[in-house]
């Protein structure tokens, strides 16, 4: 868990330092917060009826500007609680059998995505997502079943997941946005039989594939929004010369740490 957790914060960290280009030095910092409404296709429980925090940290890189058009970069370091929920179907007989179903998922993800913005107001973004287990508990009926992190059944869920996200995004005031994200695993998660369905056999369901499905709404806090705008139009590059280019953008930032360096001392006093 440890090694995970330092690979994903060392990728993010690449993101944030990368000097590839002009653009890649003027990064934003996003802190955000939201709620997901999941379920899992193919489990035979229906409906985003299963709730969980979505919460982490991303790094806005800008790739393209013009006019009023703007693509950015972004990656994000993510903890997503996901799963599937069912109520009683039925009063319960003597073999136990109620048609309740309850799955809870944790994951730690990396999302990648492209940012397609008009005037820094609407977005859409597009992009892909790699997802690690890290906590996991079924109940089937009511009651817990063997299946967690370390089961080694045929019907085991995998540990990783890879999704596709499609994301729609607005600025509700200043630095504060609002988003709804769309995520779908493109491979299974898991494979299993079905030997009972509404309490009566079953041989239609075997071998059924499962698909993380989930919604998510989300609001999201910018940093740096202010000064990369202002660098990126103030020295917008039309030259010939990418090296004078980068002398201006690192001369104006000097002045600006200096400058709010000035700020924070003399607040001190």
């Amino acid at each position: 868990m440890k090694k995970v957790c330092t690979i994903l914060t060392m990728c993010l960290l690449m993101t944030f330092f990368s000097t590839t280009d002009v653009e890649a030095q003027i990064v934003k910092g996003e802190a955000f917060m939201g709620l997901n409404l999941s379920q899992i296709d193919g489990d035979m429980a229906y409906g985003y009826k299963r709730f969980g925090l979505h919460a982490g940290l991303g790094g806005l890189v800008p790739v393209y500007k013009k006019d009023n058009f703007d693509i950015d970069f972004s990656m994000e370091i993510v903890f997503n609680q996901r799963g599937s929920h069912q109520r009683q179907q039925f009063k319960e007989d003597e073999n136990g059998i109620t048609g309740e179903y309850d799955v809870y998922m944790n994951y730690l993800e990396v999302p990648v995505l492209f940012y397609f913005s008009d005037r820094q107001i609407y977005s859409l973004g597009l992009g892909a997502s790699y997802g690690r287990m890290i906590g996991l508990k079924e109940y089937e009926h009511g009651k817990l079943t063997d299946v967690n992190l370390s089961y080694k059944g045929e019907d085991r869920y995998s540990l990783h997941d890879f999704s596709v996200l499609f994301e729609g995004k607005i600025r509700l005031y200043e630095r504060l946005k609002l988003a709804v994200r769309y995520q779908y695993s493109m491979l299974p998660i898991r494979t299993r039989d079905f030997d009972l369905v509404n309490g009566e056999p079953n041989m239609e369901w075997q071998d059924v594939k499962q698909y993380n499905n989930n919604i998510t709404v989300r609001l999201i806090y910018v940093f740096n929004e202010d000064r990369s705008e202002y660098i990126y139009d103030e020295y917008e590059f039309h030259g010939d010369n990418p090296r004078v280019h980068q002398k201006a953008i690192d001369k104006q930032l000097k002045k600006l740490r200096k400058k709010q360096a000035k700020a924070e001392k003399k607040a001190a006093k």
